[in-house]
Order: C-alpha cells, then structure tokens, then sequence
C-alpha cells in the first residue's frame, strides 16, 4: 500500500522561477510530488464506476472534489483522507450540499464520505451539526452520531439519525421549542421522524420544560407550515376570598395532525375539583378552512352556594361545556356553531371570571350560509340549553337575502324572505310563546344624482309576514300583516381645504368633509293585527338610534307606525399621509330623529346622537358616543375611552360608562415596562353610583425565556360582591409556541 501525503500547494510564482533555470530542492520535491498526485488522480478517475441513472446525474465523486490543509492518498484503493478545514461541495436533487469537518475521508469504491470532529452538513437554510456523519454520495443517504439540527421553532438533538436531507430518523431524541433552555417546551422521544421545513413526528414520547419531562404520550405531530400557537400547557395559581387557594391546570396532547386532546383541571381548597376534557383543532396544512375547539368541567361543589339568577338555590353538583366551531365547507357554504351550557347561571362567574365579564348570557348558535353572486341563502337555528336564560329560539330559520341589484333604467332592487319556527318558555315566569312565521321584503331605489356632490335616492317597499299556530298571543288563530314604506335618502357632500402644517403633531394641510345627511321614512299601521302576533322578536332597551328601513327592522312581532325624518351631520377632518392617501384626524358625527307621528307617550323628537374621535398622532386615541336630551339639557348617555402610548414603554388608558339611572363607571389602566423581561400594571374601577372603587388591583408581567407570559395580579374588590373581597392570581400563558 502507497500513500502519500501532500501538505500546501506549490504557488504560481514559485513555477514561474522553474522557467529561469533555478531551481531549489524544495521546489523540485514539491514539483515531484505534485506530478504524481496528478497522475494518481487520473488513475482513480479511470477506475471510478459511472454514476447509476436517476442518482446524481453528474459524474462521479473522486478525491479532487475535496479540499483541506493536508492530505493522504492510498494508491491501491483509491481512497483518501483530508485534514485540517476539511471541505467537500456538491449537489443531490438539484440542492446544494455542502460538508464540513475537522476530517473527512472519501471511500472510493462506495462514494462514500466520512467526516470526524465539528461536523457541519448543510442544505440550503438546514444545517445539520454532528461529530461523525457517514454521507453516501449516489443516493444522499446518510447517518449521523450525536448530531443537532433544526430551524426556528424547533430544534431536535439526537444521538444517532439516518436518511436523506428529505426525511430523517433521528434516535434517542430531544425536541425543543424555539431554542433549548430551562424553561422551554420539549419533548423527548425513541424515535422521531423530521422532514426539514415540513413536518416533526414522534413515537412514544415524553413532554415536558427544559430538560425535564413528565407527561407521556403516545405520539406527537406537528407541521412545519403552520404556526406553532397551539397552548398545550396553560397554569394558574392564586388565592380568591370564596375560593380559597387556586390551582387551575389545562393540557393539549396533539393526538393526529392538527388535533389536540386534552383536559382541564382545577383545584379550589373551599369547594373541590372541577375537570373536564377538552379539545382544539384546525384544518390541516395550515389553511384557514377549519378551527375550533371544546372545553368542558364538572365538580361536586362542597362550599357556600348562594343562588341563582332566579333566586333559586345553586345546586352541588355543577358543570358547563362550550364548543365553538369555525369552517369553509367549500367556496361558497360556511358553517359555524357556538354552543354553551351552564348548569347554572353562577358557575362561570364563580370559576371562570376571567371568561364570565365578557359573556354573561351565553347564546348558543348554529348557521350555515351559501354565498352567491349577490345573494345570501342561509339556515340559522338559536337553541335554549339553559333553562336559567331567556331565549328567543329558532328551530330553525331559513332565510335568502338578495343584494342590491341594478334591474334598468337606474332603478335597484332588494329581497329578503324567511320561514322560522319560533319558541319562548320564559324561565322566570310568564306565557310561553311560538309561531310559525312566514315573512319577506321587496324593496326599490332610484338614486338620482344631478351632480357630483348631492345624491337624492326614493326608495319604496312592502313587507308581508304570516304568523301561522301561535301561542301566547292575546287572541289565537294568526294572522297575515301586510305593510308598505314610502321615504327617500339624500346626502349632500362638501369639502374644503386648508394648507396648515405642523411638523409637531404631522399635519401636512388639512381637508375638511361635511356631509349633511337626511332619510325619511313613512310606514303606516305598522302595529295591524297586534293582538294576534306573540311578541318574540320585540324591542328591546337600547341607547342606540334603530334602523329606518323596513326591511332592516328585527323586532318585526313589535311593530310601531313610523312617520320620522333623520337629520344627520357627518364630519372627518383628515390629512396628508406620507407617501400616499390620507389619514383622518377627527370625525363627529351628528343625528337625531323627528318623530311627526310619536306614539303614545313618546315625544317628537329622539335624543341627539354624537359619535366622536380624534387620532392627531399616533401616540393619542380617543373615541366617545354621547346621547344628550335637548328638551331636558341633560346628558343620558356618555361612553369615552382614551388611549394614550409613549412607544411600549408606557400606556395608559382611560375610559367611562355613563347611562343615566343605569351606569356610571370610570376606569383607568396603566402599564409600565420596567425592562425587557419585567412589566408593572395598575387596573382602577370606579363606581360613581355607589361611591366607591369597585376593583384596585396592581401586577407584575413578566416574560420567561421569550416563550412564557407570567402575570401576578392582586386586586381588592370594594363593596359586597360574589367574589369577595380578596384576590390573588398567577397567570402562565405561552406566548412563542
């Protein structure tokens, strides 16, 4: 056996003496050398098999591929070795591959190349680290020993892998979430199986934080295209008056692609355990076709009750389930179901508050709807699962809406028609309702435009209803009520303009819109055959200004005769934005109503409605709605809420509810960011009726690892209330995965 070992290269300048006739020892050494590398090459080139087809496509690999600061040659096999920044560059399928080492040695009659010590494969953005990597050139298979590999979120150490750059099998393997570290979301696994950019799987795996893992399951997927935002583990620790201390734990086990199977489990020292399973999935390959999710929870409630909603006592045995679900079905048909059930109506205020402020009343809600061209046909079915709640149920509605469509000669037409099964049993007393109603609208408008900046539009219409096997109507039997409109829409646009600047606030000039705007509406003997329609969809308290259009009125059982001219006043103050368009800088907007046939009782003329806000810079928001009597001067409505940012390091926020012989709450919200990781909050609620502060609370934020959101947060309630006075909680919420 022959080898030769080859240190650095001889140099042009050094070739260039041999033609002076001068030539020193070491360059004829080196020369000697050299020319018999060559002539080695040559003679492992001849030898070397053509490459199959369909593997490489290129010629086949020899030693003349590889670079490194030194190099061994065996003249009998072929093979050879590189040292010292050892390199080898080429190509599989079309993809540049390049390895690296401390060595690497190319087995000749296999074009197979070994590389020892700080080891890097690399194709395109994947970089596989490793300290020993066997890479067979013709297939691109290869195999790996203590290797590294991965790309932001995931990352995967393993002990031993084998495949192709495409799909790897990795041994004895730990997955980590964003980077590896203490606190950071892994999993530990036999076997994973990971396609670079596509997807991770496991077999018989063991999830947990850092380097500690508690939770086994029996296989864990995930594709790489989606967003990792799946929480699979959320916690919570405090202490509430009537709870006691509070341990409150929910887990995700992804169980098939883009499903995720769990439950939630919560500890309350004064009441007992509440669990439940729950769910979450969504569509596959990271569309927004389907999601949704399930949570549910029982507990045999051992600690002080009180009552119900309809003073009724709240029994021991409490639970609720929700399912929300969201789906595409095709181009054209969604469908969406927001189901709630409550055993009784406290048990989400007691246990779940954080959930209960935003939706005291659940609803539960199913509807598919096809979209056409320009018209909407639908089933919309409202069920009643608790019996605590009042519920207007439909069982169901079937309804078609047409668009408004050019018909010729400037004229547009509108249609809507629905037949509904409605059923109330009013839970706190009261006649029980139903009807079957058959209703639809057919609406036409002519907008008439002289100029650019006036636009005058008739509009006139008729609405035939059907009420078919009522019940709790004053006098049986049903009825057909027929109804027309006669009114019109008109708008007036002005502007003006103004060159002001100020480079303080980013005012470059200002444009001014006024829009006066009026509608009218005539629609006589609205309340025919009253007496013969149970009052299900009826009016309801509101502070708002209802819709003129017939066709646009929900509380059809609850008709009044309507006889009003809206008078509105819209005005945007905006500027240049730079670069391109405009931004607005204030808008108040003016309306009222003038009734010309009050009912009885009713007055004249409505409150008049203001809508205001204002954004001069991009650190300031404010937005208001204001209702003001002008026959009484009294203010009946003001509802405020400002906005004020300096970048993220500070918010503050500011806001009021004011219903005259309703509300009267004030609140303000301030947030501090101490440093990257820390966050100081201050939550005030003021109850100006009872002339005490309802909530105080103060909390500390803070992020762990970049991946988790912690939140400390103690908050005294004044006054007596269901959740008592104290409260202390400890939020864990994933925020990177």
């Amino acid at each position: 056996m022959l080898e030769y070992n080859q240190g650095s290269r001889i140099n042009a300048r050094e070739l260039a003496c041999a033609g002076t006739g001068v030539l020193s020892p070491a360059v004829i050494r080196r020369f000697a050398l050299a020319l018999i590398l060559a002539l080695a090459a040559l003679r492992a080139g001849a030898a070397a098999p053509v490459a199959p087809a369909g593997s490489a496509g290129s010629a086949a690999l020899s030693s003349s591929d590889l670079l490194g600061d030194d190099s061994t040659f065996n003249m009998d096999t072929g093979d050879s070795a590189f040292r010292g920044h050892a390199r080898w560059k080429g190509r599989w399928r079309g993809a540049d591959i390049l390895l690296t080492a401390d060595e690497i040695r190319l087995i000749r009659r296999t074009e197979t190349l070994i590389a020892t010590g700080n080891v890097t494969l690399t194709d395109g953005d994947e970089r596989l680290l490793a300290d020993r990597v066997e890479y067979n050139r013709p297939d691109g298979h290869f195999s790996a020993v203590n290797l590294r590999i991965g790309r932001f979120p995931v990352y995967i150490q393993g002990a031993y892998a084998e495949g192709t750059l495409k799909e790897i099998t990795i041994r004895k393997a730990v997955i980590s979430y964003t980077e590896p570290g203490r606190w950071k979301p892994s999993a530990r696994a036999d076997t994973i199986i990971y396609s670079p950019g596509r997807y991770v799987r496991t077999i018989s795996a063991l999830i947990g934080l850092g380097g500690t893992v508690f939770i086994p399951i029996a296989s864990l997927s995930q594709d790489l295209n989606d967003a990792i935002t799946a929480r699979y583990f959320t916690f919570s620790a405090g202490y509430r008056s009537t709870l006691g201390p509070i341990l409150d734990i929910g887990f995700h086990v992804p169980v098939v692609p883009d499903v995720k199977v769990g439950g939630d489990l919560g500890l309350f020292l004064k009441r007992g355990a509440m669990i439940g399973p729950s769910a979450t999935y969504s569509s596959p390959e990271g569309t927004d076709d389907l999601s949704g999710f399930f949570r549910s929870g029982y507990i045999h409630d051992y600690g002080q009750r009180t009552t119900d909603i309809l003073d009724n006592p709240v029994p021991a045995d409490r639970g609720f389930a929700e399912w929300q679900h969201r789906q595409q079905v095709t181009e054209n048909i969604t469908f969406d179901a927001d189901v709630n059930w409550w055993r009784d109506s406290e048990i989400i205020r007691d246990f779940r508050p954080k959930e209960f402020y935003p939706i005291q009343e659940p609803d539960s809600t199913l509807e598919a709807v096809y979209s056409g061209q320009n018209y909407f046909a639908s089933v919309f079915a409202r069920l009643q699962p608790d019996k605590f709640e009042p519920v207007q149920a439909r069982l169901p509605e079937l309804r078609f809406d047409l668009l408004p469509t050019a018909i010729g000669a400037g004229f547009y037409e509108r249609f809507s028609a629905s037949a509904a099964s409605l059923i109330e049993q009013p839970p706190g007393g009261g006649p029980d309702l139903a009807s079957n109603r058959l209703d639809a609208f057919y609406g036409l408008s002519r907008p008439i435009s002289p100029t650019r900046w006036f636009t005058f539009t008739p509009v006139a219409g008729g609405r035939i209803t059907d009420y078919l096997d009522t019940k709790g109507a004053s006098l049986s039997g049903g009825t057909v009520r027929a109804l027309g409109e006669l009114g019109f829409d008109t708008q007036l646009r002005t502007s003006g303009t103004f060159e002001y600047k100020n480079p303080v606030w980013g005012i470059d000039g200002l444009r001014h819109l006024l829009t006066p705007v009026l509608s009218y509406r005539y629609i006589p003997d609205a309340n025919a055959g009253q007496r013969y329609i149970p009052e299900i969809d009826r009016q309801s308290f509101t502070t708002y200004l209802q819709p003129l259009e017939l066709g646009d009125l929900r509380s059809i059982d609850q008709l009044e005769p309507k006889n009003t001219l809206r008078i509105g006043l819209e005005n945007t103050l905006q500027t240049r934005q730079a670069g391109y368009g405009s931004t607005d800088l204030a808008r108040l907007n003016l309306f009222e109503d003038l009734n010309f046939r009050p009912g009885p009782g009713d007055p004249d003329h409505s409150d008049v409605h203001a809508e205001v806000a204002f954004t001069p810079a991009h650190w300031i928001d404010f937005e208001g709605t204001e209702v003001f009597s002008p026959t009484a001067s009294r203010l009946r409505e003001f509802d405020s809420g400002l906005t004020l940012r300096d970048g993220d390091q500070r918010t503050l926020q500011l806001a009021s509810d004011f219903v005259r012989h309703e509300d009267d709450d004030y609140l303000c919200n301030y947030i501090e960011k101490i440093n990257e990781q820390f966050s100081g909050l201050i939550l005030l609620e003021y109850g100006a009726r009872q002339h005490r502060f309802n909530q105080r609370s103060i909390g500390l934020v803070q992020v762990l690892s970049n991946t988790w959101r912690i939140k400390y947060l103690f908050t005294y309630n004044g006054g007596p209330n269901k959740e008592g006075p104290l409260d202390f909680q400890i939020d864990v919420e994933a925020i990177r995965f």
